[in-house]
């Protein structure tokens, strides 16, 4: 516990968590690896058809929810729970869009033609921040010329903004978006709420202490939804890259059905 209070999350005694993991739930850590195995292995068998933009933002949406969820099953290996919720919440951003693509033949270029508005919000903050601080020099010129040239851009072709919750209706998972990404998003954001986490309250009402340190009790739900997600990834590549359904989403989304009804029986 020594070794944890110098240095925390990052010292050798947060190592031993995992076995403790692995006694709670190891069944469904094995098929969090599993799933982590199959989805890797996935990546580096898509050919990818250099012209269908569909395919090119798809591959790539894919290699970010991967390598998200891969960082949140190194950081549950500490016992970080706190991060866990932030990367997962983090995994649905590349998600909705991907699903969103599989589920909207085109949508890609949607998403393509959308930047021009986050783009322009960029280059907006640049121009503000330099207003503020009196410094109108040749970058703050150009700035405001890339500007405009964007904005006209974005008004004649009618360009609208797509966030994530529209790529989430798209991809028929708006109520993903109303429950686990909202939850998770109290997280991410720091709110109160969320922040509360961090305190141990007394039977009386009363603050005992501050609380951070690997915690155990949430791992189940996080792997179940971390795994759920990605396995709506695969099969919106598989449709994408018109592959023939694998049993693995149905062999996988079966065991975990059971891991609950055996948990719960």
């Amino acid at each position: 516990m020594e070794d944890f209070e110098r240095q925390g999350f990052v010292s050798e005694s947060a190592k031993s968590f995992l076995t403790l993991i692995k006694d709670r739930f190891g069944k469904l850590y094995y098929e969090v690896l599993v799933v982590n195995e199959y989805c890797q292995q996935l990546q580096y068998k898509l050919n990818i058809q250099k012209e269908n933009s569909d395919q090119i933002v798809a591959a790539v949406l894919y290699a970010r929810t991967l390598s998200t969820y891969q960082a949140l099953i190194l950081a549950s290996k500490r016992g970080m729970a706190q991060q866990v919720k932030m990367l997962l919440r983090c995994m649905f951003e590349s998600l909705f869009p991907l699903v969103a693509i599989a589920e909207n033949k085109g949508y890609s270029i949607d998403l393509i033609t959308a930047e021009e508005v986050e783009r322009l919000k960029s280059v907006n903050k640049l121009i503000r921040y330099k207003e503020r601080i009196g410094e109108k020099d040749k970058v703050y010129n150009d700035s405001k010329k890339f500007a405009a040239e964007i904005k006209k851009i974005i008004e004649e072709k009618g360009i609208k903004k797509i966030g994530i919750a529209d790529a989430a209706e798209k991809a028929g998972l708006i109520d993903w978006y109303d429950t686990a990404y909202s939850i998770l998003s109290n997280t991410i954001h720091a709110s109160m709420r969320s922040l509360e986490e961090h305190l141990h309250i007394g039977s009386d009402g009363n603050l005992e202490a501050l609380k951070n340190e690997p915690e155990l009790e949430c791992f189940d739900q996080l792997y179940t939804t971390a795994i759920e997600s990605m396995l709506y990834a695969v099969k919106a590549i598989e449709k994408i890259f018109n592959r023939e359904e694998d049993i693995f989403v149905e062999s996988t989304s079966k065991r975990i059905r059971q891991y609950y009804g055996v948990k719960n029986g």
